[in-house]
Parts: C-alpha cells; structure tokens; sequence
C-alpha cells in the first residue's frame, strides 16, 4: 500500500506550474500509477495549447458512469515561499502534521489520495480523470468535453481544496473587450475626429447601469452580476487624439443564470455597434449548480448532507453544461491554495483517503 505522504512528494516534485510547466511528465507517471492499480484502460493524451502542451490521464473500469477528477497543474509559485515549492516537506505544526509543497493543496493532495485508495477497493463503472490546464485556460477539459469522451458518465466528483466539505454552487467567471476606432491626430482637430474613449465611456456607464439593475437578481447567496469596468485604455498623450481605446468588462454570473440570454442581455445594452466599434468575449465560463445530491450520498456519505457554496470557479461547471451532475469535494483549505508555503494536514489527507474508499464502495452500487 502506497504511503500517502510519500507518494504526494513526488507529485510536488513534478513541474506542473502553468504556465510553463511539463504537464506530460506527471501524465505519464499517473498513467504507469493508474495501470498499476488494476484499470481496464488508461489513455495518456497530450493536448497542444500556446506555450508548453497540455495533458491528461483517463483511467477507466468497467464502462464508468462515475467521474473522479483532479487537476494535475498548479500555479506557478507565489513569492514568500521560505523553502523550496517542488520539495515537499512535513512540519510539525500545533493543530497536526501538515505537508508543505506547490500543489499539497490545490489539487495534488486528492491525486495521492485517489491513488492511495485504489490501494484498497477497485471501482466498478468508473472512470478517473487527472487533468491539466485547469489554472489558466480549460483547454484540456473543454476539449475533452467537446470530443464526447466522457458521453457515458452520469455524475462527477470533482477535486477542489474545500477541506472535504461537499460544494454545490458557484459563480460563473465572463470577461470581454469593446474596442473602438478612430482616425487620431493632433488635438486641436479633436472636435472634428472620432473619440473613441468618449464612446467607449458612454458605454461602460451603460453597463455599470445594467450592472446595477442586477443587483437583486439571481438566488439568495449569488445576489447581483458582481460586473467590474475593469480597464480603460487608449491614448498616447494629452495633445493627441487617440486612434483607439478598449474597454475590459468582466462579470460573475450567478448558478442558475442562462449564459444565452446574458450575453444577448450584454448586447442589447451595448447598443448598435458601427463598424469602427467590435466585441471580442474573453471568458466564458458559467456559473455551477448541483442538480440533486441524492445520488452522491452513497458516495460521500454525511458529507452530502452539509452542502457549501464556493467562493471560486471550478470546472465542475464544465461537466455540469454538458449534462454531468456534479459536487465539487477535496482536502485542503482555498486559503491555502495559490499561497506561499501552501500546505495539506495529514489528517485530511487520511480522511480523503478513507471518503474515496467509500466512493469506490459505493461505486459498486451506484445506479
């Protein structure tokens, strides 16, 4: 039986930072992991992406209507770190033992425990799925999802830092650019030129009004669009008359809302556009909601009974658009994550252990 300390060391050890890190390596290990624990197949696919490539490893038993996902990417290290990020290390602390390390936390910590509890139990009609590309673009994960692989799966577990409590919601993330054009030029011309910062001004104040309009929309706890006037840019200098401005909105929809009609609302308040202004949609990525936790009860057990909302994205919401109920559950706390020094407790990680063993026990029969 693998030592679950031991093997999350050298998952840390693995260069998985996004961007820049070799996701391909720790894809690979995993498969060889993941075989050795008795899958029926195992695919370790490398994905092309800007930059350095994507992977994933998709292990599956039987023909899996139950998803297990963890994301293999981390962010890079933050500043502060007092040892080195890829050497994990145990500290004594005075509320338990914890590992130290890029990635305890968010989210190599659920990869070990995962691993680990294969150990124990074979699942039935299961199929896990470490994934990268989660802290930057989704390019993995969308892909996936687009190509069908995941067409036999009914619901999902989805690793996050949530100090193992079962999380049910969240926002949606959006962003786009409106951008304008003019002709520039020398300002004592400027009553006779376009303004494109004058137009585009116009517009940002009719989206902070349509923001503000928002305000009492959506369910209680998700109250409001959260819309941000991010930035205004454009302009050389105060004599001369810009030949271009852009303006980046961003908005956190609330669970529930229908991406369509927001952004077909988001069109309606920009107004027509003439050919000298464009639209350009950055991010778009919906809000999440568990659909019925009923069936994920014999999974997580209790824990389902307690359900949270999340204060950050998951991909959860991915699976969730394309038709796969989900929760979203892992060891380690989202304070910790993305942080100098981040850490998982031990004792979490034996919980997390001990909650996928009855995961996969349950996977046995599931319906």
């Amino acid at each position: 039986m693998s030592d679950l300390v031991t093997l999350l060391s050298s998952l840390v050890a693995h260069r998985t930072h996004n961007p820049g890190g070799d996701e391909p390596a720790l894809a690979t290990l995993l498969g060889r992991e993941l075989t050795a624990r008795g899958a029926d197949a195992v695919d370790v696919v490398t994905l092309p992406r800007e930059g350095t490539p994507g992977a994933y490893v998709l292990a599956r038993w039987g023909r899996p209507r139950l998803l297990i996902n963890v994301h293999l990417d981390t962010v890079p290290p933050n500043a502060g770190w007092t040892g080195d990020p890829f050497v994990a290390r145990r500290v004594d602390s005075a509320d338990g033992d914890r590992v130290v390390g890029l990635g305890a936390a968010d989210t190599k910590g659920a990869i070990a425990a995962v691993l680990c509890a294969l150990d124990t139990v074979r699942p039935r009609d299961t199929a896990i799925l470490f994934s990268g590309d989660e802290e930057l673009n989704n390019t993995c994960m969308r892909k996936i999802v687009e190509a069908g692989v995941l067409s036999t799966i009914e619901r999902a577990i989805v690793c996050e830092p949530t100090s193992l409590q079962v999380g049910v919601r969240h926002r949606g993330i959006v962003s786009f650019e409106v951008t304008a054009r003019g002709k520039g030029g020398h300002s004592s011309r400027a009553d006779q030129l376009p303004r494109p910062i004058a137009d585009l001004a116009r517009i940002a104040a009719r989206l902070d009004d349509w923001g503000q309009a928002q305000l009492e929309e959506g369910p209680e706890g998700f109250k409001g669009m959260c819309l941000n006037l991010a930035k205004l840019d454009g302009g050389v200098a105060f004599n001369v008359v810009p030949d271009a401005a852009v303006l980046t909105v961003s908005l956190r929809p609330p669970p529930g809302q229908d991406m369509p009609a927001l952004r077909a609302s988001i069109a309606r308040t920009l107004g027509p556009m003439g050919p000298h202004v464009g639209l350009r949609w950055l991010i778009d990525s919906p809000p999440f909601a568990t659909r019925s936790l009923a069936p994920f009860r014999a999974l997580v057990g209790p824990r389902a009974d307690q359900p949270i909302d999340l204060a950050f994205w998951t991909e959860a919401a991915l699976l969730s658009s394309a038709g796969i109920d989900a929760i979203v559950v892992g060891p380690g706390h989202i304070n910790h994550a993305h942080a100098p020094d981040e850490w998982v407790s031990v004792a979490e990680l034996e919980a997390a252990r001990a909650m996928f063993v009855q995961v996969f026990e349950g996977s046995h029969g599931a319906s």
